[in-house]
């Protein structure tokens, strides 16, 4: 899971590079997240909709992830500690 997740990761710091490179790109990352993703080599799971957010100046957005599976908590908590961050809002429509 820690793999998936760096990957996911490294991919998404490169989706986020482009984005702020080309505004072209970034307008159809914003309105078509999934695609974009995917395009990308990121997938999500069936029924899983993607929301992609812009800080401004004005508005910072936060994330709440999701509570792990118990298992995963101790886990995840390390993670965090240790300077984890999320970067993708992923929602289910």
């Amino acid at each position: 899971m820690a793999q998936q997740r760096d990957d996911w990761g490294k991919k998404w710091a490169s989706i986020v590079a482009q984005a702020w490179a080309d505004e072209k790109f970034k307008k159809r990352l914003l309105s078509d997240p999934a695609g974009v993703l995917k395009e990308k080599g990121l997938s999500v799971g069936p029924g899983v909709g993607v929301k992609v957010v812009e800080d401004t100046d004005e508005v910072a957005h936060l994330t709440l992830p999701q509570k792990p599976d118990s298992d995963e908590l101790a886990g995840e908590l390390e993670r965090i500690a240790a300077g984890g961050t999320f970067h993708l809002v992923v929602t289910k429509d």
